[in-house]
């Protein structure tokens, strides 16, 4: 009996829990269908304008002299002399006398030289006298209608002591300018910038002497771009060049360019030229930046990198809120920028957002344009 009723209880809970489960279930309301917004991506834009363009070739190098000279000895010796300034750095003057090789024997030849032109002289004031009175002898001996050879006259003799008079006065100057070589004097204003013998030291014909090198006028090669050569406005323009790292400037002058492509880096190579003498004017060895002026490209729209979604085509947003794709041609590449000379109308706008996906079509929200926000329409009250 008791197992029974304990059966009856166990069914009488299983029905129960049943029938509760029926209840909620059926109490669930069904979800009605819905149809979300479709998510439209929010853009940036930049207004598209046509300018005429200076175009500013950036370039950088490094300062350096226009005449260097590395002096040579052309007579040897003892170097006896040296001035205060032969150091490097040493400043001199045009003419200024650097060192001395010992002249001693030099103004010995020099001595000698003078002697042998003296003889060659006399000797040729010897022989215009004999040659004088051979004609007298040979018109005063002479029959009627003949004619004096030139060993009558004398005239071989007359022209050999000639020679020897004009190889004479060559070996004085010979040795006059061999005695001059013994002084190192340069051409020009300058600084040392090595010394390679010094007092004291014997020295050979071509062994060198000292390095130093005109402070007037110095230059700077500044390699630019091939394609950048186009835009180059010519010699004679002024630029300002840059302390690197620093801010100093100093003006220079456009002279040439090197007139060839680098075969290791395919760039064309500007000089500019400095004026050396101005005061606080830079150092050999300065490195400087620069901007070239170029010239000035009619119609030229700047477009940031950004608005390109590849290397020839970029992104515009139609009036219609809908993104399109426009190729283009491209006159330059700058740092930030392209030059675009076609492809993109006066006033249209350049996506400039970075979007995740493109289809040409479609639609987007423009949030800003050139750098301010685009308020929303106010809605219209029913």
């Amino acid at each position: 009996m008791k197992r029974s009723f304990r059966i009856l209880v166990a069914v009488a809970i299983l029905l129960s829990g049943v029938l509760l489960f029926v209840g909620l279930a059926g109490m669930k309301s069904t979800p009605l269908p819905s149809n979300p917004p479709k998510p439209v991506p929010e853009v940036e834009t930049l207004t598209a304008r046509k300018n005429d363009l200076t175009v500013n070739i950036p370039a950088q190098g490094v300062v350096e002299p226009v005449t260097v000279t590395r002096a040579s000895a052309e007579v040897e010796g003892v170097i006896v002399e040296v001035a205060e300034t032969f150091e490097a750095g040493g400043i001199f003057r045009a003419g200024d006398l650097l060192l001395r090789i010992d002249p001693s024997d030099y103004e010995a030849a020099v001595a000698q030289a003078g002697a042998a032109l003296a003889d060659a002289k006399l000797n040729l004031a010897e022989e215009e006298q004999r040659a004088l009175q051979a004609e007298r002898d040979w018109k005063r001996l002479a029959t009627a209608g003949s004619q004096p050879g030139d060993f009558v006259l004398r005239v071989p003799h007359l022209e050999a002591a000639r020679a020897r008079v004009v190889s004479a006065e060559a070996a004085l100057e010979r040795a006059r300018l061999d005695l001059r070589r013994t002084e190192l004097r340069p051409l020009y204003d300058g600084r040392i910038r090595s010394k390679l013998a010094d007092l004291g030291t014997r020295v050979g014909k071509g062994e060198d002497l000292a390095e130093f090198y005109d402070t007037d006028v110095l230059e700077v090669r500044l390699p630019i771009p091939r394609q950048d050569a186009a835009f180059l406005d010519g010699a004679g323009q002024t630029i300002e060049l840059r302390e690197h790292g620093g801010t100093r400037t100093w003006s220079a002058t456009v002279d040439r360019t090197e007139g060839e492509i680098r075969r290791d880096d395919r760039t064309i190579v500007v000089v500019a030229r400095i004026d050396g003498g101005v005061v606080g004017s830079p150092l050999p060895g300065q490195f400087v930046e620069t901007e070239i002026p170029g010239r000035i490209v009619p119609g030229i729209i700047r477009v940031p990198r950004r608005a390109f979604v590849a290397s020839d085509r970029v992104l515009v947003v139609t009036p219609d809120q809908t993104i399109a794709t426009r190729p283009v041609t491209i006159l330059r590449t700058e740092r930030e920028d392209v030059l675009v000379s076609s492809g993109i109308e006066d006033g249209e706008q350049l996506c400039v957002t970075a979007l995740a996906a493109v289809i040409e079509g479609m639609e987007v929200k423009v949030v800003s344009r050139d750098g301010q926000a685009v308020l929303a329409s106010p809605s219209v009250a029913p």
